[in-house]
């Protein structure tokens, strides 16, 4: 891992990773049965469960790539977070408002001007 990681890569992880978290979280709490403000009907959870965790898992590693400079993660991420607002219900709950904003925030810090030279640096992807 490059030793020379810029604030701006770091923070854009550490909200990519949480944004996983806050994704998959919403799923857990429908296949539970807690109500959290958000209305699924009851036979979507099953496939919001097989969407939404293999989703979450490359988000992680995905963001994890970032710390090692990796260009294709940026752009894999980007079209999570592209897809991730597109498919964002109008209805909005706290904690899919919580994550969507997440999700945006790590996308905005990893494309920003002082992260770019770290991702044309040499380094793998």
């Amino acid at each position: 891992m490059p030793e020379n990681i810029p604030v701006t890569v770091r923070a854009a992880t550490a909200f990519w990773l949480v944004s996983a978290a806050a994704g998959i979280l919403p799923v857990i709490l429908e296949a539970a049965g807690i109500n959290y403000g958000q209305s699924t009907p009851a036979w979507a959870v099953p496939y919001l469960v097989v969407s939404a965790v293999p989703v979450a898992a490359l988000q992680v590693w995905a963001a994890l790539e970032l710390l090692r400079g990796a260009r294709w993660s940026r752009i894999l991420l980007t079209v999570v977070a592209a897809l991730s607002a597109i498919v964002t219900p109008l209805h909005l709950s706290g904690l899919i408002l919580a994550g969507l904003s997440l999700t945006l925030a790590g996308a905005i810090l990893m494309w920003l001007p002082a992260t770019s030279p770290f991702f044309r640096q040499d380094s793998p992807g």
